[in-house]
């Protein structure tokens, strides 16, 4: 997959904000974002709580660059 994280922005408080048009191949199934969009933790985007997914996947990314 490629890294969708570069087409979103993650503020302080945790609400992700998409920046470029982009499609999530999401386990639940795939899933596009529109520029604009926010996700806020907790709040569920067509079954999927995307701010908690989003943060999952930067975890992982950032576990990754330090091995």
């Amino acid at each position: 997959m490629a890294d969708i994280l570069t087409s979103f922005h993650r503020d302080a408080n945790g609400t992700w904000t998409c920046l470029d048009a982009v499609t999530i191949e999401h386990p639940r199934g795939r899933i596009q974002v529109t520029p604009g969009s926010r996700f806020s933790p907790g709040t569920n985007f067509m079954g999927v709580d995307l701010a908690a997914w989003l943060d999952e996947q930067l975890a992982s990314s950032d576990s990754r660059k330090r091995a």
